[in-house]
Order: structure tokens, then sequence, then C-alpha cells
């Protein structure tokens, strides 16, 4: 165990009441889910040493700087120890997901970004999306680095169903895609894209998106000539290789697109869903439209 970490251990056998043990210290962290079940899957020590921007002082803004995250995740695991994946959570998406909304969000407060990834992790799954449904979760998110020794700034946060609420932006030029606000500041957000079959999509400019669900097409323009260019993910993505899986033009789980403005294109018989962050966030463009009606 990393003792600056911590790590979240169960008061006695069978008891859903958790205390976080962190060296020398030691605080009780009672997580009230009556009912719920005494399961829980852990990512703890996870450094996202990649360029991540947050912050609200200036130099932030210009240098990135090392995130630690640790997430703990409540669920019923019972039906999944016959060996099933799609009846846990896959952890490792899971972590692509997260790491997608550190990465992109430029967010200024940690508090923002730890509620974008509950929502996230609390969501029901997509369609196609091979998970089960999370009780609650845990975030705790540190900045090691910005204090240059001093102290370290950490925020702990724990959410579960009951808090589960998100809203839907209504935007004419993006129907039929339905469009879930995961948490939304005056300069960033982070939303879930649910794309019907069958369906074209422009992706908003400015905006990143990761495959969560199903299975996209990126097409080079509105007629349908299909192309990867600019599409990667953490191994980097192109027709033909393993994240395409079949050498067709299909972005598939775990893909990222970066920048906006490009065409995408949902099978005849399968939906998708896509994560998205963007800065501004999509509701101040539905403000200007208002505005110039």
């Amino acid at each position: 165990m990393n003792p600056a970490l911590g790590c979240l251990v169960p008061n006695q056998r069978g008891s859903n009441e958790f205390h976080l043990t962190a060296g020398a210290l030691c605080r009780t962290a009672t997580l009230q889910m009556t009912g719920d079940p005494p399961d829980w899957i852990y990512l703890s020590k996870v450094s996202l040493s990649f360029p991540c921007v947050l912050g609200v002082h200036e130099w932030e803004r210009r240098e990135a700087q090392t995130l630690e995250l640790e997430l703990a995740m409540n669920l019923d695991l019972d039906s999944a120890a016959a060996g099933d994946l799609g009846r846990s959570v896959d952890y490792s998406a899971i972590l692509d997901q997260v790491q997608f909304i550190a990465q992109h969000g430029r967010w200024l407060l940690l508090e923002s970004m730890a509620a974008a990834m509950a929502r996230l992790v609390l969501a029901p799954p997509a369609p196609g999306e091979p998970r089960a449904q999370v009780r609650a979760v845990l975030v705790r998110l540190r900045k090691p680095d910005v204090l240059r020794g001093r102290a370290i700034p950490a925020i702990e946060i724990k959410r579960d169903g009951a808090w589960y609420r998100t809203e839907e932006l209504e935007l004419s030029q993006l129907n039929p895609a339905r469009i879930e606000i995961l948490q939304e500041t005056r300069q960033t957000g982070a939303y879930r894209i649910h794309l019907p079959p069958r369906t074209r999509f422009v992706v908003p400019s400015k905006m990143a998106v990761q495959v969560v669900a199903g299975r996209v097409a990126l097409l080079d323009d509105a007629d349908g000539r299909a192309g990867l260019t600019g599409a990667t993910d953490t191994r980097s993505v192109g027709a033909g290789d393993e994240t395409s899986g079949k050498g067709d033009s299909f972005l598939r789980p775990r893909a990222v697109l970066v920048g906006g403005d490009r065409v995408l294109c949902t099978p005849e018989d399968v939906p998708a869903c896509l994560l998205g962050v963007r800065q501004p966030p999509l509701s101040k463009d539905a403000a200007a439209r208002r505005e110039h009606r």
C-alpha cells in the first residue's frame, strides 16, 4: 500500500462502512448505501502523467502537470464470478474514459473534473457497452506537484445512484443525436452522445470524442467517403490496425478523434455511444443561437 494515497478497507466483515487508511492518519469515510452489495472494484495508485492542463492559475493553464487518481466502484460481483466481464466493469476501459475526461477537459477545478467522472461511471450502460450498472463511486484526485512540496491538494467525492442525474442538451443541428450533460462549467463541457443506427453526425468543432460502445465510420466528407485520418487512441488508430480490428474504416470502442468538424456515421443496425469533451461547452453554442433568433 502506498501510505500517501492509502486504501479503503471494510470496518468489519459484511459491513457497508469503510474507512480510509492513510499512513499514520486514519479517518472514517462512511458510505451510506443500505441494501447495496458490499462488493467493490478499486483502481488505486493511478498516476496520470500524460499532459494534463488543470487549474486556475495562469501558469497552470500553460504547463501540463501530474494528476493522481483513485476510483472505487460499488456493484454486485456475484454474477460476474462465473467469468462474464459484461456482469462486471472493464476497468481498463473505465480508466481510458476518465483519463480522456482529464486530458481533454482543461478543467479549472478538481471538483468539476471529479463530478464529470462520477456521472460517467454511474451512468447506465449504453446499448452494446459490456459492463454492469455501478451503484456508487468514490473519486479521489490529487495534484502532487502544484505546491512544490509544501502540501498536496486533493479532493474526494462519494456519489451513488440517488445523486446521479443528467440533463439532455437540445441542439437541433445535432439531431437525432441525444446529448447527455455529464458536467458543464463556463469553460468546459463533458457529454455522453447517443447515436441511433443509420445516423450521420458532425462532431462539433473543438470537440474531442472517444467511442464508448458500438462503432462508427469516419467519413472524409458528408458525401460518404470514408477515411481514418486524425483518429487515434492510446496506441494510434489507422485503417486495418488492431483498433479497427477488421481492416475496415470503422472506429470501435476506445478510439479517439480530436478536433471536431468530422462526419461520423453509424451502421444500419448498430447504435453508438461517444464520450465528448469540448471547450467551450455546447450550452454556450445553444445560448448564442437563441440570442440570434
